[in-house]
């Protein structure tokens, strides 16, 4: 199982990398290379735990601006 590092992200958060080749697997890399924009749930699901779902982005609201 590999290890991956915990990272600062801005000043309010962290985040994790994930694979490439794993997000390509599921279509959210596109033809150019890029991580597509695409909304996640991050849930925690126990101390130390979390869950990343890819959701459906005509299930998601858009921001009002």
């Amino acid at each position: 199982m590999p290890i991956h590092q915990l990272t600062q992200v801005g000043r309010t958060s962290g985040g994790v990398v994930l694979p490439k080749g794993e997000l390509r697997a599921l279509g959210l890399v596109d033809e150019e290379g890029n991580v597509k924009d695409q909304p996640v749930r991050v849930t925690r699901t126990d101390e130390g735990t979390w869950e990343v779902s890819v959701i459906d982005p005509g299930d998601y609201p858009k921001a009002e601006v």
